[in-house]
């Protein structure tokens, strides 16, 4: 499964305040906030248990909540930096 977590998905940032500033999307809420809101957008999405790939434009601390949630529920998660390259950042069972 491939998780993007740039502000153009949907899903992720579902019911917090995206705006575009100067032709690029920005999240408007705190990350304070936001956190709780991501948190329960995951709980409603079908989490591939065995690998899930992080990618995506966003800031650190949305990477951290997101790879928080994730750990311990899928046995492998990685890091895709956009151009191709794939980091194993966590492996379970």
């Amino acid at each position: 499964m491939v998780l993007d977590l740039s502000l153009t998905n949907d899903r992720l940032y579902s019911g917090l305040d995206i705006q575009t500033e100067a032709g690029k999307l920005n999240l408007r809420t705190p990350p304070e906030s936001a956190m709780a809101v991501m948190t329960a957008n995951l709980d409603k999405m079908e989490i591939d248990p065995v690998e899930v790939v992080l990618t995506g434009g966003m800031a650190v601390w949305a990477y951290l909540v997101v790879f928080h949630y994730l750990h311990g529920r899928t046995s492998r998660i990685y890091y895709e930096d956009g151009m191709g390259k794939r980091v194993l950042v966590a492996a379970h069972g």
